[in-house]
């Protein structure tokens, strides 16, 4: 079980962080290079968190068109989250 558990905590993590660079490059491709993924990789991840979440963090279009309220609440969230984590 602790496994399952810190593999959970990974990804959360892994996709705060790229929430996090996506609101910094404000492009999808710039935000997964600066991750050092594939764009579908990180889009992906941002879906599946905003499943896990059960609210729309990104507004999408044919290109990048910015967060919504809630994800850009979520990234102030995300941010102290993981400057906390690197602190330790």
């Amino acid at each position: 079980m602790r496994a399952a558990v810190g593999y959970t905590r990974a990804v959360l993590f892994r996709q705060l962080e790229y929430l996090v660079a996506l609101s910094r490059e404000r492009h999808f491709a710039r935000a997964a290079q600066s991750c050092h993924v594939s764009q579908p990789a990180l889009s992906e991840a941002l879906r599946k968190l905003e499943e896990e979440l059960d609210m729309p963090l990104v507004r999408r279009g044919r290109r990048y068109e910015g967060l919504t309220p809630e994800g850009e609440r979520i990234v102030v969230w995300a941010q102290r989250i993981l400057a906390d984590r690197d602190a330790l």
